[in-house]
């Protein structure tokens, strides 16, 4: 009996030349993240309001509005966005203003004790609410579905990029209340240049890897097997057999990142060593899972107002969108199950 040979597709030179443009762009881009996640602090800081920057102006682009209606939209969609984002952090830090002034931006734990949960302001919230309704009373072109469409995406582009500052900042709260009992602990290695630069960044580098493998094997996977459309209506070109590939591929090196920092003494957060390994295990496997429904969501988009990609910055990418599509959707379930964990253990070890 003669075995089944598995034959892969034929790759076009158009895709080849894609592929190309694609990885040079991804080099690119990395170059310019990874110094600023792992120097964290304001450099990082800076990244992330660059993105939500970009992300603000890109939705109101995908929208097709013209005219004077377009720029107000600009304006006030930009302003939203950034102060759901970085209200609560204002808010959090108010007190250490008022008592030290200046002084408190130069700490180094200015930042990091802002983000140690996901948290948007309902007074902004339902403000933003008002202003999007007003204007589709008032401008004929900005109909109701306008309102929905733009008070969803900066919810979701809002707790997205929190989470992103959530991952690289909160690993400062958690091993600060892990060590506060003994100070010198504190002192000596979570205040030092090795966490600060190194273990503080892991969280971070770990979602990345979770969404990036996931991303890179569906699309090797789906380019070389895939054969089966999962639906053409939102993604004309994803498969089953991409969608399997890259949650297999996401799950195997995100896993082996969390047991080897949790084996070599470094985990990621306090409640991720190795007695407790199974909380990264749930939550590498649910990561890539929840990568494609956020590609599928902002897909579904594009199709709704008949754009390819929500900008052109990112050659071979897109959009700063485009790009962080799955992060976005990665990178708050993440944060919320890490928070809802925290608070499971500290429930279990208060009964």
């Amino acid at each position: 009996m003669m075995k089944k040979i598995i034959k892969t597709n034929e790759i076009s030179e158009s895709a080849k030349k894609s592929m190309v443009t694609r990885i040079i762009t991804g080099i690119v881009m990395a170059a310019v993240a990874i110094p600023a996640i792992v120097i964290g602090g304001w450099f990082y800081f800076f990244l992330i309001l660059v993105l939500a920057l970009i992300a603000a102006i890109e939705i109101v682009k995908a929208s097709n509005l013209k005219g004077l209606t377009r720029v107000l939209i600009y304006f006030v969609t930009i302003v939203f966005t950034l102060g759901i984002i970085y209200y609560s952090m204002l808010n959090s830090n108010m007190e250490a203003l008022r008592s030290e002034g200046s002084e408190a931006f130069r700490k180094f734990d200015f930042l990091p004790n802002s983000f140690h949960d996901i948290n948007l302001s309902i007074m902004l919230i339902t403000i933003m609410l008002c202003v999007y309704f007003l204007i589709s009373f008032a401008a004929e072109p900005f109909h109701i579905a306008y309102v929905f469409y733009f008070v969803s995406m900066i919810l979701v582009i809002t707790i997205g990029m929190q989470s992103f500052l959530f991952l690289r900042y909160s690993p400062f709260y958690f091993f600060y209340n892990a060590y506060k009992a003994d100070p010198s602990i504190w002192e000596d290695i979570v205040k030092g240049p090795s966490f600060k630069y190194g273990q503080s960044m892991l969280l971070s580098i770990y979602v990345i890897i979770g969404v990036t493998f996931n991303d890179m094997g569906a699309y090797f996977t789906g380019m070389l097997f895939g054969k089966h459309k999962m639906n053409e209506r939102i993604s004309p070109k994803k498969t089953w057999e991409g969608f399997y590939g890259g949650v297999a591929i996401s799950f195997v090196f995100s896993v082996l990142f969390a047991i080897i920092t949790a084996a070599i003494g470094k985990p990621m957060l306090p409640f991720f060593d190795l007695q407790h390994i199974y909380f990264p295990i749930i939550i590498s496997l649910v990561m890539p899972l929840i990568s494609d429904v956020g590609d599928f969501v902002f897909s579904s988009v594009k199709r709704t107002f008949g754009v390819k990609d929500f900008s052109n910055l990112l050659p071979g990418h897109g959009g700063v969108l485009d790009r962080v599509d799955s992060l976005i959707f990665a990178s708050a379930l993440v944060s919320t199950l890490i928070v809802f964990m925290n608070e499971m253990l500290q429930t279990t070890s208060i009964v």
